[in-house]
């Protein structure tokens, strides 16, 4: 173990006893403190926004300054405008009428904060997915401890000072560190757990967190597919998709990982799909790089001995990579096992609907199904026999960044929700109370049972 690696596992451990202490010393968060640490890291965003973009397009290589602005801060920002006028209400305690024979005994819940919760954020989105649910356990009342990607260093650098300097170290905290100390996080006693990454970093996550049966939230990613409906206008969805694919150079959990389109629709689709590419990025100023050379090298394999089309004319060099059209993949290639998290798009044509199905339930469950068309029942027979996240109706990606809907995965792309509403019930736990009268039926039954106990049985047997 070297010394960084050590000074980041103390680190870790100290941020974490501070946390901890805190909230065994004064509890959740109250709404007022909670809306002051959601103001303070507003404002701090709004203040180091530019800084944040600079940051994020160093660590990729280089990155489009609104991409960052868009996709990082402005969501952020939107998710704590969306929070805080609900806040109140979210928190109130509800009453319960419980009903007979339980009658006049009435019932409350309250909404209690987990505890101390843990963030690890991964490097696509290093901004956004390490504190979209910092926002949802403030909301919740949760003292929170967030670990940024090791592979984003400027990014997370910078977030661990400005959120220092703008939130009480006490109520959340920024550990930077390697993967060493992303693990040790797992090991610890949380009480909620919130784990951005792939599905196979999922399962260690999810079998770390067992140890002290911390519950997890895992996001994680998956092949989700874009089905073209014959009744699609292609021009309209063949830029959804690529604006969708394009973004983020196609490192975004929610991208369209591949399409299916009726067979004899292709010549035309794909015409469609290449002036889509080029006429949303005539040049790479808007354009991504991929993050690493491994990342990179990952691509080419998966492409290596398919039929490709490029989608931009011009050559492109690295740290960019040239995104792709994969013509009629087998459909046991990698490209078709695997999460893409590039810029390649793999096409399948179909010939009816039950193909389209056996597709994608040949598949693990997606993080979204795209659909494409306007012929309600053929959109309905397909989403009827098979399971995603969510479902996004001709577009792709904007949905992930609407607060009132709940984002999350199911089965191999992920587990548990959060987003809005959603992320505050994930990080509080509902404590239900139970009041019971002076005057309650129930006490006629216990021992010695009577005939008035045998009446009511009677009653409740029917």
């Amino acid at each position: 173990m070297n010394s960084e690696t050590s000074s980041g596992l103390i680190e870790l451990r100290s941020a974490y006893q501070g946390l901890r202490e805190a909230f065994d010393r004064e509890g959740g968060l109250t709404l007022e403190t909670r809306r002051e640490a959601l103001l303070a890291l507003s404002a701090h965003l709004k203040r180091e926004a530019e800084a944040y973009a600079a940051a994020i397009s160093a660590d990729f290589g280089h990155r489009s300054r609104h991409e960052s602005l868009l996709t990082e801060i402005a969501l952020l920002l939107d998710g704590i405008t969306y929070t805080l006028p609900r806040l109140k209400r979210w928190a109130a305690p509800r009453r319960v009428t419980l009903g007979w024979p339980y009658w006049p005994a009435y019932g409350r819940i309250i909404n209690e904060p987990r505890g101390v919760a843990g963030v690890i954020a991964p490097s696509n989105y290093p901004l956004q997915l390490a504190l979209m649910p910092v926002i949802s356990a403030l909301a919740a009342g949760c003292r929170v401890l967030v670990k940024p990607s090791e592979l984003t260093p400027r990014t997370a650098a910078l977030m661990q000072e400005g959120i220092k300097a703008a939130i009480d170290p006490k109520i959340v905290n920024v550990i930077c560190g390697d993967m060493s100390v992303a693990s040790e996080m797992t090991r610890l006693p949380l009480d909620a757990l919130l784990f951005t990454g792939s599905e196979r970093v999922g399962h260690l996550v999810m079998s770390a967190a067992s140890e002290h049966l911390t519950p997890v939230i895992l996001e994680l990613g998956g092949k989700s597919p874009a089905v073209i409906d014959p009744s699609a206008d292609l021009k309209l969805a063949a830029t959804s998709i690529i604006a969708g694919k394009l973004l983020n150079a196609g490192q975004t959990c929610v991208a369209p990982d591949y399409v299916l389109y009726p067979r004899e629709l292709q010549k035309e689709f794909i015409a469609h799909l290449r002036a889509a590419a080029l006429k949303l990025y005539p040049n790479l100023g808007d354009y991504t790089s991929i993050s690493s050379d491994k990342a990179a090298q990952r691509l080419q394999a998966l492409e290596t001995g398919q039929d490709i089309v490029p989608l931009f004319t011009a050559p492109v060099s690295p740290p960019y990579y040239r995104p792709a059209l994969v013509v009629s993949p087998a459909i046991d290639s990698a490209i078709m096992r695997e999460e893409i998290f590039g810029p390649l798009l793999p096409l399948l044509p179909y010939d009816t609907q039950d193909d389209v199905i056996d597709v994608i339930k040949s598949m693990p469950t997606p993080l979204v199904l795209y659909w494409f068309g306007t012929h309600a029942e053929r959109r309905e027979y397909i989403l009827a026999r098979t399971r995603s996240g969510s479902v996004s109706i001709n577009e792709t990606v904007l949905h992930a960044g609407v607060q009132a809907l709940p984002f999350g995965g199911m089965g191999a792309s992920g587990l548990g929700r959060y987003h809005g509403k959603a992320g505050f019930d994930a990080f509080t736990h509902e404590r239900p109370i139970f009041y019971q009268s002076r005057w309650s039926i129930t006490k006629l039954l216990r021992p010695p049972f009577a005939q008035r106990a045998e009446q009511i049985l009677k009653l409740l047997l029917r």
